[in-house]
């Protein structure tokens, strides 16, 4: 009988998923106007453009920018079970699908767990915290040292006491990144910490936080460096659909505004539904802090940061989210292990 009901369980979640999933990006691509005005942004400013053949490199990058997360995720859990590196792809796929009905993407957690087979979801959803915990890292590292070089944009430092306020902030920030690295490369103390703030039910707790001590600091290293990758990858996307919407810009400069631009994303709290306008509102000001005062900017300076952003948005996560609802059906939301627990 719970067999039954698991498998009835687990086709109505997925059928819930495809449909809601579907709902979005129709929602998206047809009735949202802000894309529609976007998709005809892009196709002026792409037309107008003298950097057309970037085109073909944007659209390269993004299966490369899924195969690095995939790559990230399939050395994480290998740990608990086995899984080779399409079913990794896919299961990545899955999770952007999933996180399309979910806040902040925690569903891009769920949905990659459910293709484990054996091993135990919960234990699936801490080893992909690790990967995304790196990501942030790489995240905050990248935006720490881009506000490190533009803290004149934000704050008035002329007088001897304002400097010494821009030393206190550029400190707390390094302190910071620097608790944050050691605790990254230590996150096997999440055992001990979790010990001494639960020592009663640490028993229960122990055969899943366990997880926290699979991995060596080079395996972690590893980790932060596939992140690393990943963030210049898809920061690469950024800067080339810039250049494709006529703005041009230097490497460094965009990736200083870009990158702060990804941290606030990553604090704002989120649902996929209106993150294309948050995160073009935030590019914009970012930007517009350094070139409000040009003759481009007040020209089409805020539609090219829009559109690049939007666009990226869509190559990201719009048509990956596509290809993931393909997938859900792989999904296993109950097992015969979990139903008879």
């Amino acid at each position: 009988m719970k067999a039954k009901v698991g498998k009835t369980a687990n086709i109505l979640l997925r059928l819930l998923i495809i449909v809601l999933s579907f709902w979005f990006v129709y929602h998206q691509l047809v009735h949202h106007r802000s894309f529609s005005e976007v998709f005809q942004q892009f196709k002026q400013l792409s037309f107008e453009s003298a950097r057309k053949e970037l085109q073909w490199l944007v659209l390269l990058l993004m299966p490369i920018n899924i195969a690095l997360e995939s790559f990230k995720w399939k050395l994480l859990i290998d740990k608990l079970e086995k899984v080779s590196f399409n079913r990794a792809f896919t299961a990545v796929l899955s999770g952007i699908s999933v996180s399309m009905i979910m806040p902040n993407r925690v569903g891009d957690f769920l949905g990659r767990v459910f293709i484990l087979q054996k091993e135990s979801h919960i234990k699936g959803i801490l080893v992909t915290l690790i990967g995304s915990v790196s990501q942030t890292l790489t995240t905050f590292l990248a935006g720490s040292i881009a506000f490190a070089f533009s803290t004149n944009l934000f704050l008035d430092f002329e007088t001897p006491l304002n400097e010494s306020l821009r030393f206190g902030i550029l400190l707390v920030i390094f302190l910071l990144l620097i608790f944050s690295i050691l605790l990254y490369f230590n996150v096997g103390l999440v055992k001990f910490v979790a010990k001494g703030i639960f020592p009663r039910r640490h028993e229960k707790l122990h055969k899943y936080i366990d997880v926290f001590t699979l991995y060596s600091q080079l395996e972690l290293l590893k980790i932060l460096s596939l992140s690393i990758l990943r963030f210049l990858v898809y920061t690469l996307q950024y800067y080339l659909l810039l250049l494709i919407c006529g703005f041009e810009i230097d490497y460094l400069t965009a990736m200083m505004f870009i990158s702060m631009t990804y941290v606030l994303l990553t604090i704002v709290p989120t649902i996929v539904i209106t993150e294309l306008s948050i995160r073009g509102s935030i590019a914009i000001y970012l930007f517009g802090l350094y070139f409000s005062n040009t003759a481009f900017w007040e020209a089409s300076g805020p539609t090219a940061v829009f559109t690049a952003s939007s666009v990226l948005w869509v190559l990201n996560l719009i048509i990956p989210a596509l290809f993931g609802i393909i997938f859900v059906y792989r999904l296993r939301f109950f097992r015969k292990q979990d139903l008879n627990e």
